[in-house]
């Protein structure tokens, strides 16, 4: 089994999955503290997407894990497309699980859920992987695969801690309306590897 991110290093991780909780909420289980995961479960985060750029601003803590986390597999419900694991890195941990935000069927987008496209059901996803590559290249990969998705690339928040850090928004017209899909990928040095996550809302598939 891969080795997952140990607790005493979640202050430094918070400023990966910040980037993608910067549009959505963070909540917490009944009786765990903010900030304190479950043992052995990866970060899952929420992202709404943003026609321009990611949002700024976003809280400092990690987000509750997502009970439902596959550990290095992808989880049931993820896009089996999406994101291929790209060279020379491990899947430590994924989560999908459908997205609870969204506006009433034909209401004005809000950027939630998939914004003017409110009738499509949308999946909050994340991806934990780990390389031996520099974070340039992490990010590079990261780049090269979504791109070939039809994503493009935006600006995303500042954020120290953080070694390298990029959002990606992919705008599709469906007989619904229009939906807005965006990803923030977030890259830490840690050592002689980085982690990177890869976090957001996408179309369900």
């Amino acid at each position: 089994m891969p080795h997952l991110v140990p607790v005493r290093r979640t202050a430094t991780l918070a400023a990966v999955v910040g980037l993608a909780l910067a549009t959505a909420g963070c909540g917490t289980e009944a009786g765990q503290p903010a900030g304190q995961p479950a043992a052995g479960q990866p970060a899952t985060v929420d992202a709404s997407p943003e026609p321009v750029a990611a949002a700024s601003g976003g809280p400092a803590e990690l987000p509750t894990f997502d009970p439902s986390s596959a550990v290095a597999t992808y989880a049931e419900g993820f896009p089996p497309d999406l994101f291929p694991l790209p060279e020379g890195a491990t899947l430590l941990a994924s989560s999908a699980r459908p997205a609870t935000s969204g506006t009433p069927s034909g209401g004005a987008g809000d950027g939630k859920g998939g914004g003017k496209g409110s009738g499509t059901p949308m999946t909050q996803v994340t991806l934990n992987l780990s390389s031996q590559l520099p974070a340039k290249k992490v990010i590079g990969q990261a780049r090269e695969i979504l791109l070939a998705q039809g994503f493009r690339q935006v600006s995303a928040p500042e954020s120290s801690g953080l070694t390298a850090q990029t959002a990606f928004l992919r705008i599709s017209r469906t007989k619904a309306g229009e939906v807005q899909e965006s990803l923030v990928v977030g890259v830490l040095d840690d050592g002689d590897r980085r982690l990177a996550s890869i976090s957001g809302t996408v179309r369900t598939p």
